[in-house]
């Protein structure tokens, strides 16, 4: 019986990636599996409402104020123009040096993202960015693999963003996590530095020194508003702030030093407005995770099953399965079985199920693939989907612009989550 279970198991399962590389509605799937996974391994009805339906979800909450925070604070960023004045200086000390411009950008995007967070931030900044790399002369497919690479660079240290792995294998955003999403940032902004290189020295057409479009004046913050974007991150990592109040003094700093505090009215508006569309833009993000986090407790439920039945198959070496996922990297694109937030949700609970790896080690084997394959390159990706639209390109054409490069970046990162962070 246990065997006939463990099969049913492992067939849904693959329904489930099938769905998902399909491009199905990820809420609904997880909900349908999570279901279907307890109707299979007979979870008594009781549990499956109190435990799977319920407490899941209620125990989500502190992640889910981490996730509007990180927004709140993301479009404050955007709306108070601190993202568009720190852009627009970048382009006025490089001149009219197309290389040099591309480059400034590629870093100054990658800091901002380190903390600002949701696709209307990465929407809103894009319409800045892009225009000025298209004006100087870069083929629209490369200046779009740029900024997209720049925006999932900061994602290593961005706290909202980690924190979203915390249903899957607990917090993990500490000290130690720290050091590491610094190197794995350097590694990734080192690559994107090679890969505009290439194109500019060696398959670019001829450029010109053109003037690139800077944004308009209107909105320009002083000059020390520019910390701005850092704030949150710094008092997390240098003073031991948790997520939220980091976040509440970045959101307040924001409004006070662009001037948006000289009246109680224009400080109502601003904070009104960018809350709303902070949560907006994070809305059906927070939906998928609440089925994510049903889906882990149906999970929780049949990982006797499927340890049973697949404990002696997964490979017992940590360090084999690094390598199983460096080589196996693009299976992170289409919301496949490498990517987290989407099939892959059902590799972690089937790894968890065995019981070989511990939480930290996994953390790590599956937080890279969303950064460096799917947030660089994969057309299933919110702002990745309008960065196409946005710039009329293709998807096969954004993907085979980009995908070798992710898939090192990929690699490299994932060998050094292994020594870093693994736990073991």
């Amino acid at each position: 019986m246990e065997t006939l279970q463990g099969i049913l198991l492992l067939l849904t399962f693959v329904g489930l990636v099938v769905y998902c590389f399909k491009g199905g509605n990820l809420l609904f799937g997880f909900l349908t599996i999570s279901v279907l996974w307890c109707i299979i391994g007979m979870v008594p009805i009781k549990e499956v409402v109190e435990d799977v339906f319920q407490k899941s979800v209620e125990n989500y909450g502190a992640t889910i104020a981490v996730i509007v925070f990180g927004s709140w604070f993301g479009k404050v960023i955007v709306d108070t123009g601190i993202a568009s004045s720190i852009i627009k200086k970048t382009v006025e000390l490089a001149g009219n040096k197309a290389l040099l411009t591309t480059i400034l950008i590629t870093l100054v995007c990658t800091l901002i993202f380190t903390s600002a967070f949701g696709v209307g931030s990465v929407m809103a900044i894009g319409m800045i960015v892009l225009p000025i790399l298209f004006s100087m002369g870069l083929e629209k497919r490369i200046a779009l693999a740029v900024y997209m690479m720049s925006v999932a660079a900061g994602m290593y240290l961005n706290i909202a963003y980690v924190s979203q792995f915390d249903v899957f294998f607990g917090a993990n955003y500490g000290p130690s996590y720290v050091k590491f999403a610094i190197i794995a940032t350097l590694v990734h902004v080192a690559v994107i530095l090679c890969f505009i290189l290439f194109h500019f020295l060696f398959k670019g057409k001829k450029r010109f020194a053109w003037a690139a479009k800077v944004p308009s004046s209107q909105n320009q913050v002083p000059g020390y508003a520019f910390i701005v974007p850092f704030i949150p991150i710094l008092l997390v990592a240098l003073l031991g702030w948790g997520p939220i109040p980091s976040f509440t003094v970045g959101i307040f700093a924001g409004i006070l030093l662009t001037g948006n505090m000289k009246s109680y009215k224009r400080l109502i508006d601003v904070m009104q407005k960018t809350l709303h569309d902070g949560v907006s833009d994070s809305g059906l993000l927070i939906g998928m995770l609440y089925g994510v986090n049903i889906f882990q407790a149906a999970a929780n439920k049949i990982a006797p099953l499927l340890g049973g039945l697949i404990g002696n198959i997964i490979p017992s070496s940590p360090f084999v399965l690094v390598i199983a996922f460096a080589i196996l990297a693009p299976l992170g694109l289409f919301r496949g079985p490498l990517m987290i937030f989407g099939s892959g949700a059902a590799v972690v609970a089937i790894l968890q199920a065995v019981g070989t790896f511990p939480n930290t080690f996994l953390f790590g084997l599956f937080l890279i693939p969303p950064v460096a394959i799917v947030a660089n390159t994969c057309p299933t990706q919110s702002w990745g989907m309008w960065g196409l639209s946005y710039a009329k390109i293709e998807p096969k054409t954004y993907i085979k612009t980009g995908i070798v490069w992710s898939w090192i970046i990929c690699a490299i990162n994932l060998f050094i989550a292994y020594f870093m962070i693994s736990g073991l």
